[in-house]
């Protein structure tokens, strides 16, 4: 689990778009902080260089403990992160305000090991796995990443939701039945059977139009 980043949220008063522009330009980004126990959404805005190294990591499972202007300090979690199209730079920032003892919802970041030693993979199979997970939890055990050993698995083979060994008190949200990870076949070992068959039958019908044709021949000597 990951430690608790602390994060702090400066005062913003005036809103809208022209005052965004301006405090992007200042170097912060405008956020909101929302949440079951917060009655009116709190504005403000944060260190621009502070939450682009936040949204480098896994930023949709670190617990920030974000200082508030009026000196309180919440924990909460990204749950948005609006970005610029192009840039890529961050424009606005939703946090929730995380309650401890009542469980939330949250997308953990999927991480597969085991590559090299798979078999499949090793016999030319090509992996799919999903990027993330969304679970049920308690703030306290949010989990940094859900790891998917696909060591064992051979080309045909597949990790489900059911298979799982999630953390104590964390519960995937997705049908059990649902694929986590699996090796498939290459479209390049599937192209390369055919094309097999394909010259092995050429070489049968070359063969037997030689043969034909030295009867052919036969018969004509005969005569």
């Amino acid at each position: 689990m990951a430690d608790i980043v602390t994060l702090v949220m400066e005062s913003r008063e005036k809103t809208g778009k022209g005052e965004n522009g301006r405090i992007r330009k200042s170097g912060f980004v405008p956020c909101i902080i929302y949440g079951p126990e917060i009655k009116e959404n709190i504005k403000g805005k944060v260190n621009m260089r502070e939450i682009e190294r936040i949204l480098a990591g896994r930023w949709e499972s670190t617990r920030l403990n974000v200082k508030l202007p009026d000196g309180r300090e919440e924990l909460c979690i990204i749950r948005e992160a609006q970005r610029h199209p192009l840039t890529d730079m961050p424009l606005h920032i939703d946090f929730l305000h995380l309650v401890r003892g009542r469980k939330i919802n949250v997308n953990i970041p999927v991480e597969v090991t085991g590559r090299d030693d798979s078999q499949g993979i090793k016999d030319g199979g090509v992996l799919e796995a999903i990027r993330e997970l969304e679970v049920e939890t308690l703030p306290m055990s949010i989990p940094d990443v859900i790891t998917v050993d696909v060591s064992g698995l051979n080309i045909g083979d597949a990790i489900h939701v059911k298979d799982l060994k999630l953390p104590e008190n964390v519960e995937a949200l997705a049908d059990p039945e649902e694929v986590v990870a699996i090796v498939v076949t290459s479209r390049g070992v599937e192209d390369a059977a055919p094309e097999e068959e394909t010259t092995a039958a050429a070489d049968v019908e070359v063969v037997a139009k030689g043969k034909a044709a030295k009867e052919s021949e036969d018969s004509e000597e005969k005569k």
